[in-house]
């Protein structure tokens, strides 16, 4: 009988990736509320967890219950508003329960499941965001959430930024992050997706990189590609595999090229380098200075915070009635604005232990088993996890799903064990899941 949770992590994912439809066409006039649509969807697994006896009772989601408690004492402390408090609390504690419940229902088949569907609809997303680049910015395709008019984020010459389904432009570049992480292991993995298959999915990540006129999503790609050549140091064969595909997308970028679809990321790019300072001023110090600035804000930071989820654009709302950033734009730096110095840098340690929990389970699984999916995952959700704006719906969804699938490939298929029973896992019989590096 297949587990529940398979069926609702499934559920979680269609809604990860069709929130924005609901927000910005379908129900516009209920986009607040459906920023917690998934949520029930996580209550529901985690009771289900406990009913069935298999809640990950480790080290690392102690750590997580502490934190909530403490976040939830500091808000008392800071006057804060309760429904920002509660808003984030299920932010920072409750959706990163997914990472360490997922290992336990899912193991590499079931993730090459979600692959298939991650390339399969990559080539419409791909498309619908083409006809948002070429479309009027204050057309239908370009709303916002809530159905704002020309509600995206401004690109370059004219053009607004495409967010494809999602309600905004973070949610391609983790997309296409995850769709580059599949890609990358189809191309090296014999028979693991058709070849058609991954040509079309190929192209279509290709062409979402110009046409978001987004450095992030160009950067968080080039991650994805350099834990692919790590991967190579397993078996320096396998790249071979990619001389052919390669060639395939030099070809199509010319072509895109050519089109024009490459010249607003061009014009975005030279305003935003050579024009301010170079590389070094505009994406390496952008880069690591997101960093540097959360320990500036350590002195200037209330010994209980400002209160958890004030920093986010939905906690500014509920206590200000604007969108806006009230504390800080970068991760860190708001995470210790909102905790405090203390319970911040806490908080910001755990999420680097998390990320590091990825990075572990990931080799582990690429030394012992010879298999680069969990170590590609990790290359597609390891800054998302790190530093990534979770009080965004769209991120925080993608940092802990894409976490999740990242341990859960580091599992052999069930069928090694001589499993009957789909998903009928239990401690015992799953030892090499990455989880056991948890502390």
């Amino acid at each position: 009988m297949k587990n529940p949770i398979k069926t609702l992590l499934w559920m979680y994912f269609l809604l990860l990736v069709g929130e924005g439809v609901l927000r910005k066409w379908i129900f516009p006039g209920f986009a607040e509320p459906l920023l917690l649509i998934r949520d029930p969807l996580v209550v529901l697994i985690v009771i289900i967890a406990f009913a069935q006896g298999i809640f990950p009772w480790r080290m690392g989601v102690l750590m997580l219950v502490a934190l909530a408690m403490i976040s939830v004492v500091f808000g008392i402390f800071a006057g804060a508003n309760v429904f920002v408090t509660f808003y984030g609390v299920r932010t920072n504690y409750l959706h990163p329960l997914l990472i360490f419940i997922m290992p336990l229902v899912l193991d590499r088949n079931d993730v090459l499941k979600y692959g298939r569907v991650v390339l399969w609809c990559s080539v419409p997303i791909a498309w619908l965001m083409l006809l948002q680049y070429n479309g009027d910015k204050f057309g239908a395709l370009n709303v916002g959430a809530g159905g704002s008019i020309a509600g995206q984020l401004n690109g370059a010459m004219g053009k607004l930024r495409p967010s494809g389904p999602f309600s905004f432009v973070t949610g391609p570049v983790s997309w296409f992050s995850l769709s580059a992480a599949f890609v990358f292991y189809g191309w090296t993995q014999r028979d693991k997706f058709p070849r058609l298959l991954l040509l079309a999915a190929s192209g279509a990540t290709l062409l979402a990189v110009p046409i978001s006129i987004s450095r992030s999503m160009l950067m968080s790609i080039v991650v994805v590609g350099l834990f692919g050549i790590i991967s190579f140091a397993r078996d320096i064969r396998k790249a071979w595999r990619l001389i052919v595909p390669v060639m395939l997308m030099a070809g199509f970028f010319s072509l895109i090229s050519e089109q024009g679809l490459t010249d607003a990321f061009d014009s975005r790019w030279q305003d935003s380098t050579v024009r301010h300072g170079g590389i070094q001023i505009s994406i390496v110090q952008r880069f690591f200075g997101d960093y540097m600035q959360a320990w500036d804000q350590i002195s200037r930071a209330p010994l209980f915070g400002e209160g958890i989820g004030l920093g986010s654009n939905v906690g500014a709302r509920l206590a200000t009635g604007r969108v806006q950033f009230v504390l800080a734009e970068s991760e860190w730096p708001k995470i210790i604005l909102e905790l405090g110095p203390f319970l911040g840098a806490a908080f910001i340690l755990y999420r680097c232990w998390l990320a590091g929990l990825l990075v572990m389970g990931g080799l582990k699984s690429l030394v012992a088993d010879s298999d680069s999916l969990a170590w590609l995952l990790t290359g597609a959700g390891f800054l998302t996890v790190l530093s990534g704006q979770w009080g965004q719906a769209t991120m925080l969804g993608f940092a802990v799903f894409v976490g999740g699938l990242a341990l859960s490939a580091a599992n052999p298929p069930a069928e090694e064990y001589g499993e009957e029973e789909e998903g009928d896992w239990s401690e015992d019989e799953s030892e090499s899941s990455a989880l056991e590096e948890t502390p």
